[in-house]
């Protein structure tokens, strides 16, 4: 349905113009290299792939260093208004391109160098001094000068603070040496400890022994440990004073570089991927050549860009899932809605079709269905509106798919005639198409559950049923499809088709027997059956005429094919057997598959029991009640959307891709990525 028919395209140019190829493929942009090739580097595109990373790497520190983030966060871009700016560049070359850059990076990074430098110098001045200022508060009531200490010829002297429990065992381990205590805290105790120099390496494994440290105070501040307090005490508040003042001048540079910065960050990261891939250019000496892949529609516009070069392009008319070709999936604005969720399956791969423009009408009509009123409807729509206004790339997808998932639970709101579980038609004069709240005047509001199927809830499960058939026989019929386009007759007619008209006629013969009044014979009744309007016993007689043959074929058919030696590998007995499992796996997994869709029904009377809990406080008859109720909604509608979305989602992943889809394909990747924050212009 949306994957682009490509073509593979060569480019062979002297290897003096081969930095202009390079240029002329990001201009190109959609250009998927053929990999595995010859790994031979081109020099002249190797040393601008080793300028970009060289770039790359300058740009990424600083933004690190500033600790800027690469994408603002959600809640910003929604709440807080806050925009991507754009930077422009143009350029004759990648020469250009990259010079210009650098002549803006290069002050940038050395003006946040230099900060972070600063910065980390003033940390550290204020870690020492807090340290020395944190040593000298146990003894800054010490008035000695201890710079004398260290003169005394004969004698070992040192100063250590002790634990008052330790001075005794201290004392003890060196009997001939001199103490002299002063207790500068309640539990901290000064020694000043004086030996014979022949007995200093007993004092210093002493000291090992206890953990002990001399108290030395830094040579160029007072040795006098209240002066050196001081002292340590101003230089702490001075470091504090520096340290902030290197923060503020960070600071001002995050926010006047911060946009410039993270698009020359953008701007060498895609060069240097781009680069990259150029720079493979093929086993050649004199010659350089690159092959690709491009969308088939642009080959013309291909030969007139790379045209004054040896060009050849070649279609790919066939594709198999292992050929590593590429898939580009392109669908038409509207019908690329749900992209972003057939690519969390994965991209289609070889014949596969892309089921994006048939989830994109689907998904949001199951949305509808389980979330259906106009109220919540229409704030999801308008909150999704300010969403998708603010937001760009990615975020901007998934917002269009919540938007037209709000519109469609606004149009099946009015379709049962709710408006936050209260009647529609009380503010409109809209009458529901199908009713599933029962109002009665001066009484509690319950479902509407009528003796007949084809009104109130009833018809919600009806249809629900009814839904699922349709979309399991669509994946059903797909698998086929893909199953004919792959040419393997086997696959095809002794297992695709079997399952698809077992499926089919297991309906038939599931309306006939509910025709019947949920009788197995299905034969005896020529009553009309009520949804398809023929005769009960020919829509059974039919199904069972194409049932019974389909599971005959899904049983036996590989079996027979293998014993007459139409399909190799494997044994007859053990096809039989394998047989025998298929068809009772597919009729639980059809049997399951198809009730799952009763959760469309079921979500919706969830989400309408909800509110008619909430609606119980009577907030229009008593203005106490309005903040709750407010509150209440604001809740159900966020619990409930997610979880609409979650149900909407299983039942597309689990129920509808599980039958065609196996999203294995690699994605076609533009050789100049896609940027957010520049543009390049090249000329």
């Amino acid at each position: 349905m949306g994957v682009a028919r490509l073509a593979k395209a060569t480019v062979i140019a002297p290897r003096s113009e081969y930095v202009q190829v390079a240029k002329a493929l990001a201009q190109f942009e959609d250009f998927h290299p053929v990999e595995g090739g010859p790994q031979n580097f081109d020099p002249g595109v190797q040393e601008l792939t080793v300028k970009a990373v060289r770039l790359f790497a300058q740009a990424d520190q600083a933004v690190k260093d500033l600790g800027l983030q690469l994408m603002p966060g959600q809640i910003d871009i929604v709440f807080r208004g806050v925009k991507i700016p754009k930077s422009s560049y143009d350029a004759s070359s990648w020469e250009d391109l990259l010079t210009k850059a650098e002549s803006r990076l290069s002050p940038i990074a050395d003006e946040v160098k230099a900060g972070k430098a600063a910065v980390q110098k003033a940390q550290k001045d204020e870690t020492d001094a807090e340290v020395l200022m944190g040593s000298l508060r146990v003894v800054s009531e010490f008035s000695a000068d201890l710079a004398g200490l260290g003169q005394v010829s004969l004698f070992k002297a040192l100063v250590t603070v002790v634990a008052s429990d330790k001075v005794t065992e201290l004392m003890n381990s060196l009997p001939g040496a001199l103490f002299v205590k002063h207790e500068v805290a309640k539990d901290q105790t000064l020694v000043l400890v004086a030996v014979p120099r022949e007995e200093e390496a007993k004092l210093d494994k002493t000291l090992k022994l206890l953990e002990l440290k001399p108290l030395v105070i830094p040579a160029g501040i007072p040795q006098n440990p209240t002066l050196a307090f001081q002292r340590a005490k101003s230089d702490h508040e001075g470091a504090i004073a520096e340290r902030q003042k290197a923060e503020s001048m960070m600071s001002e540079a995050k926010k006047k570089h911060a946009a410039e910065l993270l698009a020359l960050r953008e701007l060498s990261d895609v060069a240097r991927k781009t680069l990259d891939e150029a720079r493979v250019s093929g086993g050649m000496q004199r010659m350089a050549t690159i092959s690709g892949y491009i969308p088939a529609k642009r080959e013309s516009e291909f030969n007139r860009i790379f045209g004054r070069w040896m060009v050849h392009v070649e279609g790919l008319e066939e594709r198999s899932e292992h050929d590593g070709v590429p898939t580009l999936m392109v669908n038409k604005p509207g019908l690329d809605l749900t992209q972003p969720i057939v690519l969390e399956q994965g991209t289609p791969a070889g014949h596969e079709v892309d089921p994006t423009p048939l989830v994109s009408f689907v998904f949001p009509i199951f949305f509808g269905m389980m979330f259906g009123d106009v109220g919540h409807g229409l704030i999801l729509t308008l909150f999704m509106l300010l969403v998708r206004q603010r937001s760009t790339g990615n975020m901007r997808k998934w917002a269009n798919i919540f938007l037209v998932s709000g519109i469609s639970a606004t149009v099946f709101g009015v379709v049962f005639g709710e408006f936050f579980e209260l009647s529609f038609q009380n503010f409109v004069p809209i009458p529901p198409l199908i009713e599933i709240i029962r109002r009665s005047a001066g009484s509690v509001d319950t479902f509407n559950f009528l003796p007949t199927p084809w009104a109130g809830v009833n018809l919600v499960l009806i249809i629900s049923f009814l839904v699922g058939i349709a979309h399991l026989i669509t994946a059903l019929g797909l698998d086929v499809y893909q199953a004919a386009k792959e040419h393997n007759p086997i696959e095809l007619w002794l297992e695709k088709i079997p399952v698809f008209t077992m499926y089919l006629s297991g309906v038939g013969y599931g309306l006939a027997f509910v025709g019947v009044g949920f009788s197995f014979n299905v034969l005896s009744s020529s009553r009309a059956n009520p949804l398809l309007g023929i005769p009960n016993n020919v829509l059974g007689a039919a199904s069972i005429a194409i049932l019974v043959p389909s599971m005959l074929v899904l049983l036996a058919g590989k079996s027979v094919a293998i014993a007459t030696g139409k399909l190799k590998g494997g044994s007859a007995l053990g096809a039989l057997s394998n047989g025998g499992l298929e068809v009772f796996e597919r009729i639980s997994q059809f049997m399951s598959n198809t009730i799952s869709y009763v959760r469309l029904a079921v979500m919706l009377l969830v989400h309408a029991a909800l509110l008619l809990i909430v609606n119980l406080l009577q907030p229009w008859s008593n203005p106490l009640m309005i903040v709750p109720w407010v509150i209440f909604n604001i809740m159900i509608l966020a619990f409930e959307a997610f979880i609409v979305y979650v149900q909407d989602l299983r039942l597309h992943l689990y129920e509808f891709f599980t039958k065609f889809y196996s999203g294995t394909g690699k994605p076609f990747r533009k050789i100049f990525p896609d940027r957010i924050r520049v543009s390049v212009e090249w000329h």
